[in-house]
């Protein structure tokens, strides 16, 4: 079964390409067998994510991403100014950077944890894998 995929665009900072990003989610889901059958990208600014964080994290401040699985459905929140501070900082594009949260999300919602060395260092394994592939499939740019 394939999952649906959809967005909602809630902030101005940033021109999102939301289709690769979709074309991404699809492709990942179908790499992990998925059995998701709807997930959300959520794209806000980073007032909207420190609200976020701190209703549903109890933190203060702003992060890229958050992620939340309902039973058979997930949604991924990502925050469209750290996905562009984050390309300043790691020399690549806010494009990129977002298709990296999507896949880091994806994951998590896939049982992946980030917590324990061994456990980021396998998942950075596996967002590298999966980002390779979308890079070699055209679903999203090189560079």
């Amino acid at each position: 079964m394939k999952t649906v995929v959809f967005t909602r665009n809630r902030q101005r900072c940033w021109r999102v390409d939301r289709g690769a990003l979709v074309r991404l989610a699809t492709q990942t889901l179908a790499y992990l067998d998925s059995s998701l059958d709807a997930l959300g990208l959520i794209f806000v600014n980073d007032a909207q994510m420190a609200q976020y964080n701190a209703q549903f994290h109890h933190r203060d401040g702003t992060t890229d991403i958050l992620t939340f699985g309902y039973d058979r459905r997930g949604e991924l929140i990502i925050s469209t100014e750290q996905a562009v501070a984050n390309a300043r900082r790691f020399r690549t594009t806010p494009q990129r950077e977002l298709a990296l949260y999507v896949v880091h999300g994806l994951l998590h919602l896939h049982g992946y944890n980030d917590q324990t060395t061994a456990e980021r260092r396998r998942m950075r394994a596996a967002e590298r894998r999966l980002l390779r592939r979308a890079v070699c499939s055209g679903t999203i740019p090189r560079g």
